[in-house]
């Protein structure tokens, strides 16, 4: 999930007018990763122990899972709106701009789908929870195309804002909840191996597909 954030959101983010970075280009990025840690912040505080105890709350499931399907939602907003900008940019670039983009997000999905299931899993989610939660996930993606080619004029320019925002929101929930969890299970050597590992895989995955 951490690499996801670095490979899919910040470092497009901070590329997305060419590799001269400028403060103008950076400024809105950090901006994004702020606001994305303090919604999450937020919304774990609403989640408090109490509130989760109730009935609408408890078929959900505890407040790991509430917050990794919340998160992957958020990040799939963006890539939403960069699919909706694609196409509607496709005069000007591109002709099959739009389709580029949307097959590199479909094929992207996948390790991100496992990015949503695997915590999922290993806090108890059933088989059948963790598939459902790794679709739905993706669905604000189509939802976000739409409008974003409609008006590209509008979203075309918050695109580095959004994937700092999701961005943001993926890192402090990475450092609030799944790692605090993971050392009441395992030694903190084991799981600094399996960070490195997971992170230098995810490369490897962005690379090959």
């Amino acid at each position: 999930m951490f690499a996801a954030s670095v490979y899919n959101l910040i470092l497009p983010g901070l590329t997305i007018s060419e590799w001269s970075l400028t403060l103008a280009k950076v400024v809105p990025v950090l901006s994004g990763i702020l606001m994305g840690a303090a919604f999450l912040w937020t919304a774990n505080a609403y989640l408090s122990p109490a509130r989760l105890e109730q009935d609408s709350w408890k078929r959900w499931g505890g407040r790991g899972e509430i917050l990794i399907f919340l998160v992957m939602s958020i990040h799939s907003i963006p890539e939403g709106v960069a699919v909706g900008v694609g196409y509607a940019s496709e005069q000007i670039y591109s002709q099959n701009l739009g389709s580029y983009i949307a097959l590199a997000i479909g094929i992207h999905n996948i390790p991100e789908g496992l990015a949503v299931a695997i915590p999922l899993r290993a806090a108890g989610a059933s088989v059948n929870k963790c598939f459902w939660a790794a679709f739905l996930t993706s669905v604000p993606q189509p939802l976000a195309a739409v409008p974003a080619s409609l008006a590209s004029w509008f979203f075309n320019p918050i695109m580095t804002i959004l994937m700092g925002f999701a961005a943001g929101a993926m890192i402090f929930l990475i450092l609030l909840e799944l790692i605090p969890e993971a050392l009441e299970n395992e030694t903190p050597v084991r799981i600094a191996w399996f960070f490195m590992i997971g992170f230098c895989m995810m490369l490897l995955i962005q690379v090959i597909l």
